[in-house]
């Protein structure tokens, strides 16, 4: 019979297939581990194929800004990820249009030197009120409120090293804040090492931020850090709060279509829980992003979200520098001067705000209870800082909730950033000169003059692989990511 015959052959060759197959496998798994090898071996060097191609010129668009049109297409990036479409400028009142503006040149080591002197003054009186970290004495009384207090019982009790990113080579230390420019500030990390050609920081296949961190890596020992953060410039990011908050609401949670993985992760079950009637399309309006975000303990809550206060616990560790995103062309030239690095030449900044009508687009949904209710979860960054309320404030609707007298007697009402109305100032005159027309005096420039917001694509939580480096609104400074 047949079969049979068949039976046989199989058994008398078995063990040679058997052979065969075990040969392909070996082959097979052999050939992975090389790849994959070659493939961690040319992580960050795999842009050296591309030497003979010339670079591109860096443009509004590829920087990370956006054509005076709004229609530049941004920079592709190897090995894939997450590329925005552009959008039309009719698309939304927010839409944001920039041209390409020369930066100020860098302020005087003087006005520099006080500013940063008046921040940290600022930072150190709250620390000092709150009898906190390295400013607590062996009294341990504290001169805050119990709402306060309780607050501050839940801030970390000890220094987090794990989240700076730390060169003692470069004297620097940097706290990265999500929304604060750290995708541009990371772009600039990233050249100190030396591997990266400029063009080759716009066509990263991770983002910036997360480049950052495999390029200055933990340092030996926890012991070690006092040590090298005693000699080195530590820069500590700041942002107004609310500024942060509602940009990163815009880049994650505002569009499901350009991202849809903030929309996956966070929009649905926003809209699921908060949503009390239909009209407002797929998204979570910032009202109920924000209904969500005052249900939360700050403690939980993503990296993007949480207080400045919390992530970079900045009455531990001996900051020097504290760049706030409104000025940080200026500051991140200041901290590269003071490390030794000398001037900080780039042509990608391009400075991005939120504009009044933006914020009050968006604020105006809100209830001045809510805003206040926002004001005491970032009370300590407020304080840490010196931002103030009163714009946030003036946008929002009376609402139906008592509002305590004891909360709006402690609302911050001074300005304080005078490095940010100074440079306006300088750029108004600039404008005014170059059109024939007599410059305006001091401290009349406005940030209504500024332009409307556009996106960061700062490393944010949990959000595909973005790399421009605007985040915000725009105002003609240089230009970076929020």
């Amino acid at each position: 019979m047949v079969f049979p015959g068949i039976v046989r052959k199989i058994n008398k060759n078995l063990t040679t297939l058997l052979q065969v197959v075990l040969v392909i496998c070996v082959i097979h798994f052999m050939g992975q581990n090389v790849l994959l090898r070659v493939q961690k071996k040319l992580h960050l060097g795999r842009f050296s194929a591309m030497s003979s191609t010339p670079p591109p010129t860096l443009t509004a668009s590829a920087a990370g800004g956006r054509s005076s049109g709004g229609g530049g297409r941004p920079p592709q990036r190897l090995g894939g990820g997450f590329n925005r479409k552009p959008k039309s400028s009719t698309t939304t009142t927010t839409t944001t249009t920039t041209t390409t503006t020369t930066p100020v040149p860098p302020l005087s080591d003087d006005i520099m030197e006080e500013e940063h002197q008046r921040r940290l003054d600022i930072l150190q009186r709250a620390c000092e009120k709150w009898n906190f970290g390295m400013f607590s004495t062996s009294s341990g009384i504290r001169n805050v409120s119990e709402s306060e207090g309780a607050v501050l019982d839940t801030m970390p009790s000890s220094p987090l090293y794990q989240v700076l990113l730390v060169s003692e080579k470069q004297n620097l230390a940097v706290c990265p804040v999500a929304r604060s420019g750290i995708q541009w500030l990371s772009r600039r990390l990233l050249q100190l090492t030396g591997k990266f050609e400029e063009y080759q920081l716009y066509r990263l296949h991770e983002p910036p931020s997360v480049l950052a961190r495999h390029n200055y890596p933990y340092l030996s020992s926890w012991e070690k850090y006092p040590i090298v953060l005693a000699k080195t410039v530590n820069i500590l990011m700041a942002r107004h709060p609310l500024d942060r908050l509602l940009a990163s609401y815009r880049y994650l949670l505002e569009d499901p279509e350009r991202n849809p993985h903030g929309y996956l992760h966070y929009g649905r079950r926003i809209v699921r829980t908060y949503r009390q009637a239909p009209g407002h399309g797929k998204a979570p309006s910032f009202e109920e992003f924000v209904r969500f975000l005052l249900a939360r303990d700050m403690s939980h809550v993503e990296e993007t979200w949480q207080p400045v206060m919390r992530r970079c616990t900045p009455c531990h560790i001996p900051y020097n520098t504290i760049t706030h995103f409104e000025t940080l062309w200026h500051d991140v030239q200041w901290a590269w001067k003071r490390a030794g690095l000398g001037a900080l030449n780039t042509t990608d900044f391009v400075q991005y705000h939120l504009t009044p009508e933006v914020r009050r687009q968006y604020f105006s949904e809100l209830t001045l209870a809510q805003v206040l209710q926002l004001y005491q979860k970032y009370k300590l960054d407020f304080e840490l800082f010196g931002y103030t309320l009163d714009e946030h404030m003036s946008y929002a609707r009376p609402g139906d909730e008592p509002i305590d007298p004891a909360v709006m007697a402690e609302v911050p009402h001074r300005d304080p950033d005078h490095l940010h109305s100074l440079i306006q100032d300088m750029l108004a005159r600039a404008s005014v000169a170059g059109d024939g027309g007599q410059a305006p005096p001091p401290g009349s420039s406005s940030r209504s003059s500024m332009r409307a917001e556009g996106l960061e694509d700062e490393e944010n939580v949990g959000a595909p692989v973005d790399n421009d480096v605007a985040d915000d609104d725009t105002a003609p400074l240089p230009s970076l990511d929020q």
